[in-house]
């Protein structure tokens, strides 16, 4: 290992410097992508110029052309001191000051620039930056130095520079005084069913088996983390029958089966626990460093990687972590150790062992870059390059073979390479036995103090909570990641079962009338299997989620009226689901079961008070072509295809002499089923069925009236001519409007969709969709007609909605359909309550996720939400 030649790069390379120490996470100058960031920034060039090297650029092109080496975000310093240090101790500390200055664009406070340093006493200077120099100095590996720390305008502090210094001699490597004594305080965390569960529940602040300080919320009197204070000893294995003891204390505190000891790095997200050593000798860099090398290194060889990292990046994880106690240090680094009783006595042996030889290790690896990095980003194999050296070590000191058979375990542990494992309860293997009573935890829903505040809610108060349509008491405590997202809520595994709600959601929460209501939560009604709109509910459900809304599809079958359950698809997969807040009203219809979804959105409307997105009363309106039809005539007749209600062979007489085209459909059809195509020719006249694709000839309108009696006699059909569409390449032309409701409740539109098929009336198998951007260029050439053409699409689409609501009252979405005769003159072919989202097919990704969103938020609206 060349360790100088690392050692020499970190020293005098300013850009190495400062991303060794934000890896370390010291808080110092930000490194800045030239390329990427905001500017301006400060350029700076690899050397030491007494500050003649810095500049503050302005423009990208500037950082290129100027030739700078690395770059820093511009910070305002309002103060800076120079710390002298040696080894982990603060020697003096200066403050710079103006002399002769010569005044730059951006304060440099060197010699250079005339300024002058000016000594003050350590005693009034903030602790917290004391330790941030002494740390800073200490990663970068260097014995003593000058760490200059820059005071923002907010009072904080950063490390702008460290400069290693000659004027100090470097302390003498003390040999530990033998015997002295080892202790630890380890800390777990308590799980029920899988939910955090605070240590204060069942154990004091102090004592033996306590709380760690840390609170889930200030002032909220749970205390997160529990902790295990063995007596301090001279030999591990007494530290460690202490523990052993303590264990068995705590399990007998809680004797629950379902209520889990956890520990690791991080048994919950935000919450690093931690394996805190006590040594009974004075702190020093020297042993700080060995403890570093040869007790931290060689455990992140069996953590988690996963958790670990995490745990590493705050302010106790990491390398170089302690305190300084009155009977010696307290070495913080390591993450809680307890799980494996076995490698607890190891690592207590371990530590011993390098107590005792701390002065012997004089290898310098820790301040390598490449292994720091691959410390802190849970880089195993380049870790596990080292253990052959660490081990050697290890086994040349005199205390080894006291150790012997405690350290086996703990090396064979590493060199089989399985990390341990975090998720277990590790009373298990202590041997501790369970009973089998279970802790029972009441109807609770967890709300950060913000929310509480905002709400007017008091810790400790019964609410009633609403998931859809259910209503429960709960009582409300504080949100024990709140630091994470003070928006969130939490509900216990009671309260969610009896709402009937997943465990992986957190609700938002609106409050009004001393209720608080979870969601919103949408119900899609429609058809299994769900086939094609598999891929449209799934992004529904993504988008939901990022809202914090529940969506779940179902289909009638699924109801359970008794319980008001329903058992639904959501984004993890099956579960039952509360009776919604608001239905989305996606099911097609099918013949056999027209009565039986007539009676689901009866209930749901009326029994239930269920708003839908778009009501029953829609449905009635658009799957009726000829009530539509007699809506929209008197104002939008010009673009109406001329259509009469078929009532007698004279209207189809009439409509075929007149058009030469007419098209026979069904009042009530949907997806271009029952839909035919009369053609007349100068020697017959040919039906085609446009879903099935057959057609009938007829040698005369009487043959067709003969074929076509029993039809009219049973189903209800609209005539309508036949319009010669634009073409695009030969397809004819139709273009939907997607509709939407915005936030404020006015209409929108969404996007637009090109339609072509080779074939007169669109259907699933035939249709091509397109861009309109694209076919509208093809068809208008001249930018000016083009733009006309486009508006009014828009405002024709835009009236057709409001005359249809004012009809039947609010809705969330719809789509017209229109398509361009071969005159230029906008015609409307149909209006569809239940449009498919056919933005991804065009990938007009943007659009499509745009639609999710105003549909999501109309649905906000309808739940009493503003939108979220």
């Amino acid at each position: 290992m060349n360790l100088l030649r690392e050692q020499f790069s970190i020293s005098s390379d300013k850009e190495l410097m400062l991303q060794t120490l934000a890896l370390n996470n010291i808080r110092s100058l930000e490194l800045v992508n030239p390329q990427t960031c905001t500017y301006p920034i400060v350029g700076r060039k690899y050397g030491h110029y007494q500050g003649k090297d810095i500049s503050i650029i302005h423009t990208q092109s500037e950082a290129i052309e100027k030739g700078y080496d690395f770059f820093t975000k511009l910070c305002i310093v309002e103060k800076e001191y120079l710390f002298h240090i040696q080894g982990l101790k603060a020697e003096k500390v200066f403050i710079t000051e103006e002399d002769k200055v010569i005044y730059t664009e951006l304060p440099i406070r060197t010699q250079a620039y005339g300024w002058t340093s000016r000594q003050v006493e350590l005693h009034n200077i903030p602790e917290e930056w004391i330790k941030t120099a002494i740390r800073a100095l200490y990663v970068v590996g260097l014995p003593q130095g000058v760490v200059k720390i820059g005071v923002l305008p907010n009072e904080s502090h950063i490390v702008l520079d460290i400069n290693e210094s000659n004027r100090f001699k470097q302390a003498p490597v003390t040999k530990a005084v033998s015997p002295f004594t080892i202790g630890a305080d380890i800390e777990f965390m308590l799980s029920c069913d899988n939910e955090l569960l605070p240590a204060s529940t069942f154990f004091p602040i102090q004592g033996s088996v306590g709380c760690d300080e840390r609170q889930i919320e200030q002032d909220s009197g749970q205390y997160a983390l529990a902790e295990l204070r063995p007596v301090e000893a001279e030999t591990p294995h007494e530290v460690f029958q202490n523990m052993k003891t303590l264990v068995q204390k705590a399990s007998a505190l809680v004797p629950y089966e379902n209520v889990a000891f956890r520990a690791g790095s991080m048994p919950f997200v935000g919450y690093q626990c931690g394996g805190h050593l006590h040594f009974g000798i004075p702190c020093s860099a020297s042993l700080l460093k060995a403890l570093d090398q040869y007790l931290a290194i060689p455990i992140a060889m069996i953590e988690n990687s996963r958790t670990a990292k995490r745990r590493r990046r705050t302010n106790h994880g990491g390398l170089g972590r302690y305190r300084v106690k009155p009977y010696g240090m307290e070495y913080l680094s390591l993450s809680s150790w307890v799980i494996e009783p076995t490698l607890s006595l190891s690592i207590l042996c371990l530590a011993k062992l390098v107590g005792n030889h701390h002065h012997e290790f004089q290898d310098d690896f820790v301040f390598y870059p490449v292994i720091q990095r691959a410390y802190y980003n849970g880089n195993y194999p380049v870790l596990k390059q080292l253990w052959p050296h660490i081990k050697k070590n290890i086994q040349t000191t005199s205390t080894y073979a006291q150790y012997k058979s405690e350290l086996t375990l703990l090396f064979e542990a590493i060199e089989r390479g399985c990390p341990i494992e975090e998720e277990c309860d590790f009373r298990v293997n202590w041997g501790v036995e369970k009973t089998t009573e279970r802790y029972e935890q009441d109807a609770s829903i967890q709300i950060p103090k913000k929310l509480r505040m905002k709400h007017n809610l008091n810790e400790g108060d019964t609410t009633h909570v609403r998931a859809g349509i259910k209503l429960v008491p709960a009582t409300i405590k504080p949100y024990p990641f709140a630091f994470q997202n003070s928006d969130k809520v939490h509900l216990s595994k009671v309260l969610r079962d009896q709402l009937s709600l997943p465990e992986g959601w957190s609700p938002t929460v609106f409050s009004s009338n001393d209720v608080l209501t979870l969601g919103p939560i949408v119900g899609i009604l429609a058809n299994r299997p769900f086939d094609r709109q598999t891929t449209y509910f799934q992004h529904l459900f993504n988008l939901a989620q990022e809202k914090q809304m529940l969506v779940y599809a179902f289909e009638p079958d699924d109801i359970d009226w008794d319980q008001m359950t329903i058992k639904g698809t959501s984004i993890d997969g099956e579960g039952i689901f509360p009776f919604p807040a608001v239905i989305y009203d996606r099911y097609l219809l099918i013949r056999d079961k027209s009565q039986v979804i007539k009676d689901v959105r009866f209930k749901f409307q009326y029994t239930y008070k269920i708003p839908f997105i778009n009501s029953p009363s829609l449905f009635k309106l658009t799957g009726d072509k000829w009530k539509t039809h007699q809506l929209l005539s008197n104002d939008y007749g010009n673009h109406l295809p001329e259509t009469k209600s078929l009532k007698q062979p004279e209207d189809l007489v009439n409509m075929l002499n007149k058009h030469g085209e007419v098209f026979v459909k069904p009042v009530g059809g949907a997806l271009s089923m029952g839909i035919n195509r009369i053609l007349r020719k100068p020697t017959n006249i040919i039906m085609t069925d446009v879903q099935q694709n057959t057609s009938h000839d007829f040698a005369n309108i009487d043959e067709l009236l003969i074929y076509m009696a029993p039809h009219i006699k049973h189903t209800d059909y609209v005539i309508q001519e036949g319009i010669r569409r634009k073409q695009y390449n030969g397809y004819n032309v139709e273009i939907r409007v997607y509709m939407q409701k915005g936030i404020k409740n006015r209409w929108l539109r969404t996007g637009m969709v090109a339609r072509l098929s080779n074939e007169d009336v669109l259907t699933e198998e035939s249709e091509i969709n397109l861009r309109v951007s694209k076919v509208l260029l093809h068809l208008y050439p001249d930018s000016t007609e083009r733009k006309l053409i486009s508006k009014q699409i828009g405002k024709l689409a835009g009236g057709i909605v409001e005359t249809v609501q004012d009809e039947v009252g609010t809705f969330g979405e719809i789509a017209v359909d229109l398509c361009i005769d071969q005159y230029d003159s906008i015609k409307l072919l149909e209006i569809n309550a239940k449009p498919d989202n056919l933005f991804s097919q065009i990938r007009a990704y943007k659009l499509r996720t745009l639609a999710g969103h105003r549909l999501l938020n109309y649905a906000s609206i309808l739940a009493g939400y503003e939108g979220l």
